[in-house]
């Protein structure tokens, strides 16, 4: 247990420590669309982007939205639907009090495991083009059919994403994506956002 917390712990220190050109981590606010089956579903996503260089970052991704008039879901990592069981297994084998916080310190860092990665190259300057993944989604669901009602399944995206960033934090974005759905199947997703860039540098330099 306290090999396990060292380790997370050393990860996250290099983690901060880590930068972009541009940012250190970047936290949006976007605004997409599926069209799925014909039909315009809005989405609103909040998306944590931590950049470990200059060409790789770890994607988080919460959202809520819809896929037609009927069909509504909640979107986050995996990690987040795992913090529970992970926390209850651990603290049902804790022997001692010190056992008991360990569990529920490794429980709450299990939210921190990234959803996606994304790859940048740098296309102009200000200008950040990247690919993105991100595998270990999950959506809930919420439904008029009662089969689909308040079920949770796979959710992943794949696809593109245009940043600009200003010289005073703040960044703009335009993305791209393929969505799979488990019960819905494949439907492209496109949007924009606006977020701001923690430990960025002055672009003017």
């Amino acid at each position: 247990m306290k090999t396990l917390l060292f380790v997370l712990g050393l990860w996250l220190s290099l983690a901060a420590q880590a930068q972009s050109d541009y940012s250190k981590f970047d936290l949006n606010l976007q605004l997409s669309s599926n069209l799925y089956q014909k039909q315009l579903g809005p989405e609103w996503n909040l998306q944590g982007e931590l950049h470990l260089n200059s060409r790789w970052s770890l994607l988080y991704n919460y959202s809520i939205g819809s896929f037609d008039t009927y069909n509504g879901y909640a979107h986050a990592p995996m990690s987040l639907f795992a913090v529970g069981p992970v926390t209850r297994f651990l603290a049902q084998n804790s022997f001692t009090f010190s056992d008991f916080l360990g569990a529920l310190a490794v429980g709450c860092l299990t939210a921190l495991i990234p959803e996606g990665v994304a790859y940048h190259y740098p296309l102009a300057y200000r200008w950040d083009l990247s690919a993105c993944a991100n595998p270990l989604g999950l959506a809930y669901i919420f439904s008029d059919d009662f089969a689909l009602d308040q079920s949770v399944k796979y959710d992943a995206t794949a696809g593109v994403k245009l940043t600009y960033y200003t010289p005073f934090g703040l960044h703009a974005d335009a993305h791209a994506l393929a969505r799979y759905t488990g019960g819905f199947g494949w439907y492209p997703n496109a949007g924009i956002g606006l977020g701001y860039s923690f430990g960025h540098r002055n672009l003017g330099e």
